[in-house]
């Protein structure tokens, strides 16, 4: 049976970031396997689920982690966010941020999810990693000194060590009882490309309608567009493209001199899940294994790659000290900083729900006074977008920091 120190199941962007922010110890001997259901990639051929034409926000403070990755390419990659509208629709209320104004570049970013994936993939496909792809973690069994895992393909392995970070695809987080909430908010995301008929010159918008929030983002020569759906509204469900356009439109106010194509769009249910717990004996889970945000504050995939960030630094530190995995005390620490993070990040996500998806007259005119105010009151506008950069969680860099030179 194969014995490995670290187990990584899933080899999507979360999975990928792990493994590149774990480059210290896996060239001081970490044995690492990765395991996928999709096909090794083909050259910047990616067959993975996570790497499709959708586009991800990345928060400075992920754009800081990549950078400290030194992920090739990133900065030539991503659209800046460098300007920020927030409105809500038939309220007075509205706030533009420049991050010019509070002393930023930007704010963050946008990019396409195959254009990340081939980044990280081109980073760390050469690694001395046992790559498991067309394979599936079907059962874990808990063993003294790590877990057993059984694969698809009939094998057994064993690890010291698991990080489930499969975007919850699987039943896994189930089957071991680690206590998976749902909340539906009764909506799903429309996720699409759209062309306007005015240049974003990097500037972002957050829009509050009655049925929803839409975000519009900075994606290269087009926005990419992020409509929330009521599952009871028929005629938004059904909505033509031409039609979509039109309704886009009049919600907008025709910001950037209005939509003038929108190319087909993804959909998925929103649904927040977390987990009572991401922490046992020898598994920890993490990204969308562990919890699952509405989009409305654009925070899901930046939570992750934080929690990832802390993982990696503390396995980096133990091993290329000590040459061993950190114990069980120490991933729960960790796991418990990541999920005080998770909740302040929920929190934020559902306090802009509360407000901004209420008619009632009092949050209404609460909300109006909110996004006036912080256009009057620096310190609260800086505050805002700290939040939203990540900046207002530390991440230690120095832990994941690598250079080819360190292996010379």
């Amino acid at each position: 049976m194969e014995q490995f120190d670290l187990a990584i199941i899933g080899g999507g962007m979360s999975g990928l970031t792990l493994l590149s922010a774990l480059r210290k110890s896996i060239f001081s001997g970490l044995t690492v396997t990765l395991i996928d259901p999709a096909d090794r990639p083909v050259n910047s051929q990616l067959s993975s689920p996570s790497f499709d034409d959708r586009a991800t926000a990345l928060s400075e403070q992920t754009l800081r982690i990549f950078n400290a990755l030194a992920l090739p390419g990133i900065e030539r990659t991503i659209s800046n966010i460098t300007e920020i509208e927030v409105s809500d629709r038939g309220h007075a209320g509205s706030h533009q941020m420049l991050a010019s104004d509070m002393g930023f570049t930007r704010y963050g970013a946008v990019i396409a999810n195959k254009a990340l994936g081939t980044l990280l993939w081109q980073q760390v496909k050469d690694l001395p990693v046992d790559w498991r792809f067309n394979s599936e973690a079907q059962q874990l069994k808990p063993l003294q000194n790590g877990q057993q895992i059984s694969l698809s393909d009939g094998r057994v392995i064993t690890a010291r060590q698991i990080i489930l970070c499969d975007g919850g695809r699987s039943d896994l987080t189930t089957q071991l009882g680690l206590g998976l909430r749902e909340k539906h908010f009764n909506a799903r995301a429309r996720i699409a490309t759209v062309t306007t008929r005015e240049p974003h010159h990097g500037k972002a918008f957050e829009r509050f309608t009655p049925t929803g929030p839409i975000a519009l983002l900075p994606f290269g020569r087009f926005s990419a567009l992020v409509w929330t759906v009521p599952e009871d509204n028929t005629e938004l469900l059904e909505i033509t493209p031409k039609a979509a356009i039109e309704w886009l439109n009049t919600h907008l106010c025709n910001r950037l001199g209005g939509i003038s194509q929108i190319s087909d769009w993804y959909e998925y249910p929103l649904i927040q899940k977390t987990l009572s717990t991401s922490c046992i004996h020898g598994l920890v889970a993490t990204g969308n294994s562990a919890a699952t945000l509405h989009p409305v504050a654009g925070q899901g995939f930046n939570l992750a790659i934080r929690g990832i960030a802390r993982l990696a630094a503390l396995i980096n530190r133990h091993y290329t000290e000590q040459a061993e995995l950190p114990g069980f005390h120490d991933f729960q620490q960790v796991c418990a900083e990541i999920e005080q993070d998770q909740q302040k990040t929920v929190g934020f996500s559902g306090e802009l729900i509360r407000l901004f998806g209420s008619q009632s007259p009092l949050l209404q005119l609460g909300r109006n006074l909110g996004l006036g105010s912080l256009d009057r009151h620096p310190s609260f506008s800086k505050a805002f977008a700290l939040g939203s950069m990540g900046l207002l969680e530390s991440v230690p860099l120095e832990d994941i920091c690598y250079h080819d030179k360190e292996t010379a």
